[in-house]
């Protein structure tokens, strides 16, 4: 039996957190000493509750059989925490993933250290912009640029960095043989040329919504800086600013108007003091301890702006706004038709009813939801799971819908 099968053994026990699998490594030494001890070794030697015990007495080594035969089939990579080539800044934080499903190579970190650049799906042209120029010109000076891959902000970071040739990481939240977002399938494999695509979830782990912020960790615990382009009060990206601080990472964010909805996250991180206003890449590269860029260094260009110097320019303005509205309109419309039941479900409570609306308004993921809901993650989280296994919701590749 190979060494690695302990490992796939021990990984694959979703019962036990990464912290907790950490701990027991710590105390035992290795998966596979793990794998050798009793039940009544493991009620004896650890606090682990019943349900726990219950899956590390389980010895079958079929689910990791299973893992690597996919691993090898579809051309992804497998790394231990013991591996030379598993991120050693990874392991700094509490709970890094003991296994890391690898598609692609991981950039030296040690030689071109990472930014995490997160932020809001929904972005606008000024944060798709920024995003964009922070990703090229981090890159060009040598920076690894870390994201998941998302629609919006994180999309334009990593194209930036792909632009200028530079190296690059997506953090998955599942299998990495399942493109998600399905819009990013051609960004993901130049993802893969230029750096590596990464899970710590095997192949076909569905995108749940849950484990999104189990994943940001990664994005977080890879880097050395983590910057927030645009985030609104209830944001994804926030949760990674969040574990980015607990972690000892520094955190930028981009400054906007103060009445920028998209931005109320970033604004609230600098008003709050718990990150440092980031107006230009050099901003980060000094704090990283890397060569800022002088001379060579091209402006970030704002979003064309228009000048309506006569009424021919402003009657068109106008209508490319009154098309827009109508445009966004039909899109609501249609969104509410096909999230909306013939029967709204009974709920639990007040939270599970908010919820309930907010999906009926359009919201589709974990994430939309967070963000228009003035509830702690872990409660929002919580609900979702209960709703869940009520059968008042499902989830498809991490899209929740109510059940009809």
């Amino acid at each position: 039996m190979s060494k690695l099968s302990y490992w796939l053994w021990l990984a694959a026990k979703e019962e036990l957190t990464a912290l907790v699998k950490n701990q027991l490594l710590e105390c035992f030494g290795s998966a596979e000493h793990l794998f050798a001890m009793s039940r009544q070794e493991l009620i004896e030697k650890t606090r682990l509750n019943k349900k726990q015990i219950d899956a590390l007495s389980d010895k079958s080594l079929k689910r990791a059989d299973e893992i690597q035969f996919d691993c090898e089939k579809l051309g992804i990579n497998i790394l231990t925490i013991e591996d030379s080539a598993y991120p050693e800044i990874l392991c700094s934080i509490p709970d890094p993933p003991i296994i890391l499903y690898v598609k692609g190579k991981i950039p030296d970190l040690e030689r071109r250290p990472a930014v995490g650049i997160v932020g809001t799906r929904r972005a606008t042209p000024y944060g798709m912009t920024t995003a964009g120029e922070f990703g090229k010109q981090l890159a060009s000076a040598g920076m690894t640029i870390v994201s998941g891959m998302a629609l919006g902000i994180d999309g334009a970071a990593m194209r930036g960095a792909i632009s200028a040739g530079g190296k690059t990481i997506a953090v998955l939240a599942g299998g990495l043989n399942i493109c998600y977002p399905p819009e990013h399938n051609f960004l993901m494999g130049d993802i893969v040329l230029t750096g590596a695509v990464i899970s710590e979830n095997p192949p076909s782990t569905p995108h749940r919504g849950f484990l999104f912020p189990i994943r940001n960790r990664i994005i977080s615990g890879l880097s050395r800086a983590v910057l927030v382009v645009e985030a609104p009060a209830r944001s994804g990206a926030l949760i990674t600013a969040h574990q980015a601080l607990e972690q000892g990472r520094d955190v930028f964010a981009i400054p906007a108007n103060i009445d920028a909805p998209n931005s109320m996250g970033c604004n609230h991180l600098i008003r709050d003091g718990e990150a440092a206003i980031a107006c230009e890449p050099n901003d980060i590269l000094r704090e990283v301890g890397l060569t800022p860029i002088y001379g060579s260094k091209k402006p970030i260009k704002q979003p064309e702006q228009i000048h309506y110097n006569d009424r021919q320019t402003i009657e068109e303005m106008w209508n490319r706004i009154l098309k827009h509205q109508d445009n966004e309109e039909q899109e609501e419309n249609q969104a509410q038709k096909i999230n909306k039941p013939d029967v709204v479900p009974e709920v639990q409570n007040e939270d599970q009813k908010a919820i309930i609306d907010i999906i009926l308004k359009g919201a589709e993921t974990p994430e939309d939801i967070l963000e228009q809901l003035d509830l702690p993650v872990a409660r929002v989280m919580t609900e979702l799971t209960m709703m869940e296994l009520d059968g008042i919701l499902k989830r498809e590749n991490g899209v929740i819908t109510i059940n009809s």
